[in-house]
């Protein structure tokens, strides 16, 4: 470490520190695996969807845009550079998620009729989403691998009160029986911890 160096640390506030620490450890932490990162699909159009249609078919969806492809394959770099190995690898339904997760991994998801969410939707059914969504992210892959699972802001955010960005991930501890810990975020910029260092 050059003493110019030195000198700028030494005049950061120890609490800044500690949490680019923090983020140093996390990075290094989720090449190990057992992590869950929930990732909300990437920027798609702002095409209306008034009733659920055939999910199969593309036509009908908001797809991503050619901004979105490109959020998608950033945060794959972001993973990939930090050396993240994936066990279950998947999305909802909808086209935009799983095209964001083919992006992100170079591999094709596991469609998870789970996964899915929409506004027309009863509210029985948005809930069954939320509650089978809890479920989900509590669960460590046992391989020492992390699991990706890309879905949508409205069910993460009714779970957890936490608004996710398109193309940003929540990275969760699962703890099992329905219970998880948010440690931090992944974006196409990099990973942080929750403080946001």
């Amino acid at each position: 470490m050059t003493l110019r160096r030195r000198q700028v640390l030494a005049l950061l506030p120890a609490p800044f520190l500690a949490n680019c620490a923090q983020a140093r450890t996390l990075a290094a932490d989720l090449k190990d695996g057992g992590y869950v990162i929930y990732l909300r699909h990437a920027e798609s159009e702002g095409k209306p969807e008034p009733t659920l249609g055939d999910i199969k078919d593309c036509l009908w969806q908001a797809n991503l845009t050619a901004a979105g492809k490109a959020q998608a394959v950033r945060v794959g770099q972001v993973l990939r550079e930090l050396g993240v190995r994936y066990g279950q690898i998947a999305s909802s339904p909808f086209c935009r998620c799983r095209d964001t997760a083919q992006l992100v991994t170079n591999r094709p998801p596991t469609v998870m009729p789970e996964l899915l969410y929409h506004p027309g939707q009863t509210p029985n059914a948005q809930a069954a989403t939320v509650e089978r969504l809890r479920i989900l992210v509590s669960n460590r892959d046992p391989g020492g691998r992390c699991t990706l699972l890309v879905g949508h802001g409205e069910p993460f955010s009714a779970m957890t009160g936490i608004e996710l960005g398109a193309a940003q991930g929540a990275i969760i501890r699962p703890e099992l029986t329905k219970d998880f810990e948010i440690v931090g975020f992944v974006d196409p910029t990099g990973v942080r911890n929750r403080a946001g260092n």
